[in-house]
């Protein structure tokens, strides 16, 4: 009889525990994977800046803001999330679409065209440029990301990653990412046209090493706020002018604003 019981309290503390490790993982991974339901409505409001200072050259800045409406229309069987999409950058005349997310994030499928999406920041956690976080988070904790190619605010290269504050009965975390690379940002001309004593000048842009680093808050996958800084020191030539040297300066902001943002004429 008493081996029996032994053997009942033995199993049902295997339970619990098992009961337990079951609750934990589902906590540590729900600040970053998506826990939405079809019919939801997310908007956000984001703004860009690119600025340029080069020696001999007036100071140029060049700025794009806007905001973005999205419903989940469909869950699919490969964690595919399809939304009905519409934005509108100001001083343009916006889109509407259907947008499928796929692969974690890294992938955008927008009138049926897919890409890598090598926006700096969006609607969702992308693994692209945050990586495959480890499987239980704490603050403090660090993981190595390997960004393999071009991105709007960096080139290819090594970032890291940094829990900074977590909120378990939210679901809400605060990641800070933060790295190092040289070469050119995705689509970037290899020419900028500045302004010397009144002349446009074009010249050819030589990408150095660029630094960028910012805080990202997601609450089950969905980015609350983001904001990134990225500075990079170049060189530039032209025939006129020779070699100079220069800074370019790239920062973004992107915060989750109520629905819905656009309205129609």
């Amino acid at each position: 009889m008493q081996r029996m019981m032994l053997r009942l309290l033995t199993a049902l503390v295997l339970a619990m525990s098992c009961i337990w490790v079951l609750a934990a993982n589902k906590s540590d991974t729900n600040y970053l994977i998506p826990s939405i339901a079809v019919g939801e409505h997310f908007s956000n409001a984001f703004s860009i800046a690119v600025a340029i200072r080069a020696e001999g050259f007036d100071a140029v800045v060049r700025r794009n803001s806007g905001t973005a409406d999205y419903t989940l229309k469909q869950l699919g069987k490969n964690k595919d999330l399809t939304f009905e999409t519409s934005d509108l950058y100001d001083g343009s005349a916006g889109d509407q679409a259907e947008n499928i997310i796929r692969d974690g994030g890294a992938t955008s499928c927008w009138k049926g065209e897919c890409r890598s999406y090598t926006d700096a920041s969006g609607l969702l956690y992308n693994r692209l440029l945050w990586g495959q976080p480890p499987a239980h988070l704490k603050v403090g904790m660090t993981w190595q990301v390997a960004i393999g190619q071009a991105w709007e605010l960096g080139p290819a290269g090594s970032q890291l990653v940094t829990v900074t504050y977590l909120d378990k009965e939210n679901g809400i975390v605060t990641l800070n990412r933060e790295g190092t690379a040289v070469g050119a940002f995705a689509n970037e001309s290899p020419q900028v046209s500045l302004v010397k004593d009144g002349t446009h000048v074009t010249l050819d842009v030589t990408p150095g090493q660029a630094h960028w680093n910012g805080y990202t808050t997601f609450r089950h996958g969905i980015v609350l706020s983001d904001e990134l800084l990225v500075v990079r020191h170049d060189t530039m030539h032209s025939e006129a002018t020779g070699t100079i040297k220069a800074i370019t300066r790239r920062y973004m902001l992107l915060n989750a604003a109520p629905y819905p943002t656009l309205q129609r004429l």
